[in-house]
């Protein structure tokens, strides 16, 4: 594969995301908001608006609707991040985040979006079409909306297979479990979503590494199950590892999931090993878990979390007695790059 891959991102299911933080929230009663935000969101569109900050060519192709979805296209454009957003009939999703200080929790409310007629999918299929010649990276990230059927993701990871181009799939549910059986090259759920996929309870470390030795043997080349402030498991064919992020002032999770695929993606693209892949996508997520509300990691955090990241080989063969030894390599470091003004993650 081209080092200089370009990262294709697919959101069909967008999002303005408003972050709000409150000292209590009391149910039934006024309660005032201490701080919010609002972003541009999505999974894929995440992980392109990050990409792009550092300084990797990428598009990020979807739908939106209305004046929320006008939103994202604004705001994509006000970051220079290269877009081809289709417009639907409809209103792109609003999705709310409330953070309450006195349990230190944040509590989701997610819309189902707009629905996508047949007309909107075959256009968005001719846009892409376009670009596999080139040999891209694609993201295919997030929920389906209303009118898309569950097996969208595995239909596209087919023939992306098929052309000899790569491919992430950040899911759940039934599109997920159907995805992995076109055999993407890399699957990332979170720890729930990789119960759901096993079936059992994952509560402990050795059983995290057995499940994703698991999923990697029904067809993707990679599986990463994130584990939040634990880190992710990585295993391909052969080996498992685990990231162990360094400790930081965590105020908001929002968003750091959708930071490590985009640290996978960039390093897939350039062609690095596997083990600089969840390197970096452990920083990106750390430094995003830093940033308030539903804001991303700034490629300054990223460069400083990056030498700190520890990345263990699991060397046991039973999960069950896994053992850790530590990988050995050296971190990548930052350049600034001329042609952009943005950082660009080098390999060092």
């Amino acid at each position: 594969m081209a080092s200089e891959a370009m990262i294709l991102t697919i959101t069909l299911n967008p999002a303005v995301d408003k972050a709000i933080r409150m000292r209590h929230v009391a149910l039934g009663e006024v309660n005032r908001v201490c701080e919010s935000y609002l972003d541009p969101g999505g999974k894929g569109i995440n992980v392109s608006r990050l990409v792009d900050r550092l300084g990797w060519p990428t598009i990020a192709f979807g739908f939106i609707g209305g004046e929320i979805g006008e939103l994202i296209a604004r705001a994509l454009e006000a970051e220079g991040v290269q877009s081809h957003l289709i417009r639907v009939p409809g209103q792109t999703r609003l999705n709310v985040t409330i953070f309450d200080e006195s349990t230190d929790r944040g509590t989701s409310f997610y819309d189902r979006g707009p629905e996508i007629g047949a007309r909107y999918l075959d256009r968005l299929d001719e846009d892409v079409r376009v670009w596999l010649s080139l040999k891209p990276v694609i993201v295919l990230a997030g929920s389906l909306p209303p009118g898309v059927a569950d097996t969208f993701y595995a239909d596209y990871i087919a023939l992306a297979h098929s052309v000899g181009v790569r491919t992430i799939l950040d899911t759940a549910g039934d599109p997920l479990r159907l995805g992995i059986q076109a055999r993407p090259y890399l699957i990332k759920p979170n720890r729930s979503e990789a119960e759901d996929l096993v079936g059992r309870p994952l509560p402990d470390l050795p059983s995290v590494v057995q499940a994703a030795r698991e999923l990697v043997a029904r067809g993707p080349e990679v599986v990463v199950i994130s584990l939040g402030a634990q880190g992710a498991i990585c295993a391909d064919r052969s080996t498992v590892w685990h990231a162990v992020p360094p400790v930081v002032g965590r105020r908001s999770t929002v968003g750091s999931g959708d930071s490590m695929v985009a640290g996978f993606a960039l390093a897939i693209a350039r062609g690095d090993d596997i083990v600089e892949g969840l390197r970096l996508g452990t920083a990106a997520g750390a430094a995003t878990a830093m940033t308030p509300g539903t804001a991303l990691g700034s490629p300054t955090d990223i460069a400083r979390l990056l030498p700190r990241v520890k990345v263990e080989r699991v060397a046991a063969t039973e999960a069950a007695a896994a053992t850790i030894r530590t990988v050995s390599h050296s971190p990548p470091t930052m350049i600034q790059r001329r042609n952009r003004g943005r950082h660009e993650i080098s390999r060092g």
